[in-house]
């Protein structure tokens, strides 16, 4: 029994599904487009995450995909990475159309793309959800970080 015990203890918290801390995902997430080390961290953080995921987190994997075609310099590595996270992220979204953190994840996305990708559809209705429903939110880090993104966003098209 006393073996049991001290494998348990040294073994930790294998066998054990990992929780992902959302603050660590969404701090990388707003990094990740600037530094590859972050979009690569990030990925390794969601490794385990799918479609049956709580859709949050499946919907960051699939933006995370996204923004690590900017890294690949193979261009059809960067249409398939595209493509995939896109779909990953309308699978997300599917599943809770109403949620804030995941709207917002789709506009970041789409306010960045280039025209030529023609994933644009969703983002005047994505950014009107955004502002409407904002200060209906409980999560405070959720708010400042749509606030600061919404605020550099309306900086970078007075300048």
């Amino acid at each position: 029994m006393k073996l049991l015990l001290c494998l348990v203890v040294i073994s930790g918290n294998a066998g054990f599904p990992q929780t992902i801390n959302l603050s660590d995902v969404r701090n990388l997430y707003c990094h990740a487009a600037l530094v590859k080390q972050d979009a690569q961290q990030l990925s390794r953080l969601l490794i385990k995450v799918d479609s049956n995921a709580e859709p949050v987190l499946f919907c960051y994997k699939g933006a995370n995909e996204m923004i690590s075609a900017r890294y690949s310099l193979n261009p059809v590595s960067k249409l398939e990475k595209f493509s995939k996270g896109k779909q990953m992220m309308i699978t997300a979204i599917n599943r809770d159309t109403l949620n804030l953190e995941m709207r917002f994840i789709r506009y970041s996305i789409q306010s960045n793309l280039p025209a030529f990708l023609g994933y644009h559809e969703e983002l005047n209705g994505d950014k009107r959800f955004l502002t409407e429903n904002i200060s209906k939110s409980n999560d405070s880090e959720l708010r400042q970080m749509i606030n600061n993104y919404l605020s550099i966003q309306s900086k970078q098209k007075t300048n």
